[in-house]
């Protein structure tokens, strides 16, 4: 057969249309073939699904939950599952997993995705880079192409001789009889699903998970540039998605383009970035490279740090602690979050420093900042206090999935919620609460001001004297007018003149100039449009917020024959209202009376919706995993998810 000039083509479709091929001989040889399904015979291997339990053959190119569990849902007796030898661990390990997720989400700064699948599914084949699979005359080579997954693999489709090209006339004019499926690593408007996935540590420059923005941006340019390269005759191969259908007639200006455009983000997140201050130039100049390539001059915003001078004999760094003395020798404590800092406290008022530890205001919610509050309290019997958005979590930290939190619960009468806004007087001093989210979105700031001395806005983690500190996307920095870093330097610009700024970790005061602060927020709205066409969503929130929508408790404990509740909560980033539709999925012994559910929420608005599930008598003493489908026209249809834990006793 006449070879056929072959195209890039990004499908996100899992049928588009087939092309069918009678071989008359002995037998009749019937051929369907479409870029994830290839049938003959009435035989077929798919890719990341399995719509029938005819299916033979599924090709996984990751092994994420909802990939996971749609090939279990129609899987045959006799289906063979190929996977990448990186997925073994979530194939194989799925009840081990949870088991131990129970306890190992808190503290956590592992900062990856948890969309695991929920059962085990191990693979009848685990495959590398090179490895060739053949099936009827077809050939299916592995690629190994992580980024936008660490277990990411594609696979290089060839047609046998005998078979037909592959025909989709009706989308595209040039059939073809070579593909690619990528997954989920690009589309073909050069987008991605979302960013947070991209979180991941950067061994070379010595940066841990937690403060890996963008870390897999790098692995993800890498597995984009071979895929390029993949034809040795120059002619672009066909990379289909397993997405809804798109696809491109120009491939190397979209996959160059998507580069450029990753990049971009990446160093508009570089000039703006705290970790100037923190990991200095040499360890910054190292995840610069790694991202934008050899000869990038990598720049921080400002040329040099913003003004910063020593604290005020009023206020004593202890760690990640601010300790307030009053002039008649009593204490208040911004954050207790070590055994360092509690024992510092005990020792001031040993020392005769403080006579008595007074309060304690919370700024934000990971554990450097909160691990021994409860003990704190407890110890010098004082009241804790917080915004609301950080109160709830401090008083029960196992109802929520948050980057480093403490499972150290606070006693709810020691809980004094301060709302935004809300004043308070302590000993010559006036407190100022105010919702602040920077780094994170369960986060505080307080205003502290003082007579005949300059105001102080203690900030928490959410400014360095070189910018901000959004390293960590699970930490929901949303990127909106009314929250995230777009409030916090509204509310920077309404302090009182001369206000200094203060970080729980640097023993400064620090102030950004009215130019400064422009600049931040400039860079910082150029990253916003670049995210934006970055991925499809409607709204650039969806693509940074991987907890729009999740369970509250996010874990629990039950019974047998107890009834439990567990409510779905939703941010709905869309300017124009939607309508959700919500399916959960039965865990073994555990039953929900009304599966599925809706909930209609105009632009930018929240809700919730609630759902019951009865214990059984003879449910499993396990952690039991609950998880929920959500649909919304247009452009959301997303299979498991989000999880909520139920762990019966």
């Amino acid at each position: 057969m006449k070879r056929i000039s072959r195209m890039l083509v990004l499908c996100l479709m899992p049928v588009i249309a087939s092309a069918q091929f009678h071989n008359k001989g002995e037998g009749q040889t019937t051929i369907s073939r479409s870029p994830t399904r290839i049938e003959v015979n009435g035989k077929a291997v798919e890719f990341n699904t399995c719509s029938s339990d005819k299916t033979e053959i599924v090709f996984l190119t990751h092994a994420r939950r909802d990939v996971v569990e749609r090939v279990r849902k129609n899987a045959g007796p006799n289906l063979r599952v190929i996977a990448p030898e990186a997925s073994r661990d979530f194939l194989e390990n799925a009840e081990e997993h949870w088991r131990d997720w129970w306890e190992a989400r808190f503290n956590y700064y592992g900062q990856q995705v948890t969309k695991r699948p929920i059962h085990s599914l191990p693979a009848t084949q685990y495959v590398k880079e090179g490895d060739k699979i053949e099936w009827e005359g077809h050939s299916f080579e592995v690629i190994e192409t992580p980024g936008y997954t660490r277990d990411g693999v594609s696979y290089l489709v060839k047609a046998g001789p005998s078979h037909p090209p592959l025909g989709a006339k009706d989308i595209i004019k040039t059939a073809f009889d070579e593909w690619i499926v990528v997954g989920h690593l690009i589309n073909a408007s050069g987008q991605v699903p979302d960013l947070y996935s991209f979180q991941d540590a950067i061994p070379e420059a010595k940066i841990g998970s937690y403060h890996g923005y963008g870390a897999r941006f790098a692995t993800w340019i890498s597995s984009l540039e071979k895929l390029k390269r993949k034809d040795p005759e120059g002619r672009p191969l066909a990379f289909v998605s397993t997405h809804p259908y798109t696809h491109c007639a120009t491939p190397t200006e979209t996959i160059d383009a998507a580069i450029k455009r990753m990049r971009n983000i990446y160093g508009h997140f570089l000039e703006t970035n705290a970790l100037h201050w923190y990991f200095g130039e040499e360890r910054m100049g190292a995840a610069a490279k790694r991202t934008l390539g050899e000869g990038h001059e990598m720049k921080p915003l400002f040329e040099k740090m913003a003004e910063h001078v020593d604290l005020p004999n009023w206020c004593q760094h202890i760690g990640t602690t601010k300790l307030l003395v009053s002039d008649d020798g009593f204490g208040f404590a911004l954050d207790v979050g070590g055994k360092n800092q509690f024992e510092s406290i005990q020792k001031a008022l040993d020392d005769g420093l403080i006579k008595k530890l007074e309060g304690i205001w919370v700024t934000h919610t990971h554990n450097d900042h909160t691990a021994f509050v409860a003990e704190a309290a407890r110890k010098f019997d004082c009241p804790v206090y917080a915004v609301d958005e950080v109160a709830d979590v401090l008083v029960h930290p196992g109802r929520w999935f948050l980057p480093g939190t403490s499972p150290n619960a606070i006693d709810a009468e020691r809980m004094k919620i301060m709302p935004n806004g809300e004043t308070v007087k302590w000993r010559g001093f006036q407190f100022i609460s105010h919702f602040f989210p920077g780094q994170m979105y369960n986060h505080g700031a307080l205003l502290v001001e003082k007579p005949d001395n300059k105001p102080v806005y203690f900030v928490g983690d959410a400014f360095s004297p070189t910018g901000i500190d959004d390293y960590c996307l699970m930490n929901r920095n949303l990127m909106r007018e009314d929250s995230g870093y777009a409030l916090c330097f509204k509310k920077i610009r309404n302090l009182p003149e001369g206000t200094w700024l203060v970080n729980q970790h640097i023993p400064h005061l620090f102030k950004f100039s009215p130019a400064e602060l422009s600049k931040l927020q400039t860079s910082y709205g150029e990253r916003r449009e670049l995210i934006e066409q970055m991925t499809s969503w409607d709204d650039v929130n969806y693509a940074i917020d991987e907890e729009w929508a999740w369970f509250y408790p996010y874990g629990q404990d039950a019974k047998r024959g107890e009834k439990v509740k567990v409510t779905m909560r939703i941010w709905n980033h869309s300017e124009k209202g939607r309508t959700f539709k919500l399916a959960l999925h039965d865990a073994d012994g555990l039953t929900i009376s009304e599966k599925e559910k809706a909930i209609t929420l105009n632009g930018r608005e929240t809700g919730e919706v609630t759902f019951s599930i009865e214990i059984s008598d003879d449910a499993a003493q396990k952690v039991h995993v609950i998880t929920a489908d959500i649909e919304s026209d247009p452009g959301i249809k997303l299979e498991h998810w989000c999880e909520a834990l139920i762990r019966v006793q």
